[in-house]
């Protein structure tokens, strides 16, 4: 019998620790995704991408930086983006101050270095703050979020990833934090507090 109480006393400690263990939190994120882990799937289909494309260099996501200070600065490093196709990078945002998230896109037309930027609120209002900026020459987009207008959070959490259409037939997609994965809603990264 005792050592069946020892063995049920060390499975409490267990449950109680990992219960108690803080979600990750940092200061800043930079997170590497893997090269050669964009997906493609049918253009007509409202099912995530699942053909494994590692030889695809565009739009493949290699690093993402966040930093929240007086802005939230989302910075996303690729292989390669070539004006080719049409392209839809994406934010969803988590925050301290709200129960859901905030939605931030860049839609990017076939051959253009710029394009429409939205940001919408988790009650669905456009607040005209923030801008995202496409760097063809140095292979990144950076989003940047006066953090006021999020509310001042404590921390943030973010998801992001890209879309490219190519023509009629086939759609490109990858996740900034998941290797060899697309599905409906981007992966978030840990929280990243205010400076």
């Amino acid at each position: 019998m005792p050592l069946v109480r020892a063995a049920a006393a060390a499975l409490v400690a267990t449950c109680v620790l990992v219960a108690a263990a803080p979600s990750a939190v940092a200061k800043a994120e930079n997170t590497r995704d893997p090269g050669g882990d964009v997906l493609s799937g049918p253009f007509l289909t409202d099912d995530p991408p699942t053909r494994p494309e590692p030889a695809r260099r565009l739009a493949d996501i290699t690093r993402t930086k966040v930093s929240l200070g007086t802005d939230l600065v989302v910075t996303t490093r690729f292989r390669n983006l070539a004006a080719v196709g049409h392209q839809e990078f994406s934010w969803f945002i988590a925050t301290s101050e709200d129960e859901y998230y905030w939605t931030a896109g860049l839609i990017v037309q076939p051959g253009k270095d710029k394009g429409a930027y939205s940001l919408i609120d988790p009650i669905a209002n456009q607040p005209g703050c923030g801008k995202a900026v496409l760097d063809r020459p140095g292979r990144r987009v950076t989003l940047t979020i006066p953090a006021d207008c999020l509310g001042s959070p404590t921390w943030v959490r973010i998801a992001s990833g890209v879309t490219v259409f190519i023509g009629s037939t086939r759609v490109y997609a990858d996740d900034a934090r998941r290797d060899g994965g697309v599905r409906h809603g981007w992966k978030y990264g840990p929280k990243v507090t205010a400076d």
